[in-house]
């Protein structure tokens, strides 16, 4: 994917942390009305799946997404942004 228009991060860390049920997790990434995304998560000492009742130490899972416009759209902000420059002429 080319440079996204935004990007959103999280992170979170635990000292411990112990799983008594199933996590219901659901991730769902869109870029509308025409768009691509991605989003990748990296996790340190928390394997997937984690297992139940088992004590995992130093946990952190960090969370990142990415979308770009790709629409016809796209052209005409990049062409609007020409023509309102951030320093006025001189």
């Amino acid at each position: 994917m080319r440079e996204p228009d935004v990007e959103i991060g999280a992170s979170v860390k635990a000292d411990e942390v112990v799983f008594h049920e199933t996590p219901d997790v659901e991730e769902r990434a869109g870029a509308e009305p025409e768009g691509e995304s991605e989003a990748s998560t990296e996790r340190r000492n928390l394997p997937r799946p984690a297992k139940l009742d088992t004590t995992y130490r130093d946990v952190r899972v960090s969370h990142r997404l990415r979308a770009r416009l790709t629409g016809a759209d796209d052209d005409s902000a990049a062409a609007e942004d020409e023509d309102d420059p951030a320093e006025p002429d001189a």
